[in-house]
């Protein structure tokens, strides 16, 4: 398998589950007992930061700029799961 071929499934996992977590943050839960939310979309966040580095390393240009740009949504759901984390596993 080609590199090229090799960085498309990485981002063809990683978008996804970065999408997923994202939507996972932006739940609102009328019982606010978010510990389970929150566990999944760190999860699922980390597992697709290790697919976009493992692309930023391994492919072109375009691709480490794709990488970075994928990547910010981690600061995004690390700075929720400190806002609600206290509350959750207290």
């Amino acid at each position: 398998m080609h590199t090229s071929q090799r960085t498309g499934w990485l981002f063809a996992i990683g978008v996804p589950l970065v999408v997923i977590a994202l939507s996972l943050q932006l739940t609102t839960l009328a019982s606010q007992d978010y510990r389970g939310v929150l566990i999944v979309a760190l999860t699922l966040t980390l597992v697709a930061d290790v697919c976009f580095v493992v692309a930023f390393f391994r492919g072109g240009l375009a691709t480490r700029c794709a990488s970075v740009i994928l990547v910010l949504p981690t600061v995004f759901i690390v700075a929720d799961f400190i806002r609600r984390a206290p509350h959750s596993f207290s």
